[in-house]
């Protein structure tokens, strides 16, 4: 059975969980655009403990050796694996990355709504009604640089204030 929340950690630990691995890197480096705005979500919450992966281990490429979107026995075998290490870890929260990583591990999980509203305005209120007491799902941090740079600050201060406003309550 998974435990989500129920080990006692010396600091909560927050698992954040992006689509798929990318060729050469290490899961959300620092190195592409999701690591580095998840890297400053990271620097808000130093008294936790950051632990960083994808829902697919395996970058999913195509026959030209491009990356592609992970079809659904890629994310059928990231689960399995996923589900493990959750078990493990047993994180206090878990940070879904994305529509599509948000809907897959909801529905999963078991979670409603299955498909979560993610805000256009970024806003925590929003996302932590969206919420599940140990699961979050938020925009994609890549879809923020891409489609809404101005609002990469926004989105770093609403995900901080809701993980905060989860974990530490």
């Amino acid at each position: 059975m998974l435990s989500i929340g129920k080990l006692n950690h010396n600091k909560p630990t927050i698992y954040f969980v992006g689509l798929s691995a990318k060729p050469n890197c290490d899961h959300l480096s620092t190195q592409t655009n999701t690591g580095s705005v998840i890297e400053q979500i990271i620097h808000h919450i130093p008294d936790m403990t950051s632990i960083k992966t994808n829902l697919v281990k395996d970058p999913p490429l195509d026959r030209r050796g491009n990356l592609r979107y992970p079809n659904f026995m890629e994310m059928e075998r990231g689960w399995n694996d996923l589900l493990y290490d959750m078990t493990d870890i047993s994180p206090n929260l878990i940070v879904t990355l994305g529509l599509q990583v948000s809907f897959f591990i909801r529905t999963k999980m078991g979670i409603q709504p299955a498909k979560p509203i993610l805000p256009p305005d970024f806003s925590s209120q929003t996302y932590l009604s969206q919420s599940a007491s140990y699961l979050l799902s938020v925009h994609h941090p890549s879809f923020v640089v891409v489609y809404r740079r101005s609002y990469i600050e926004n989105y770093v201060n609403s995900v901080v204030q809701s993980i905060l406003s989860i974990v530490l309550t």
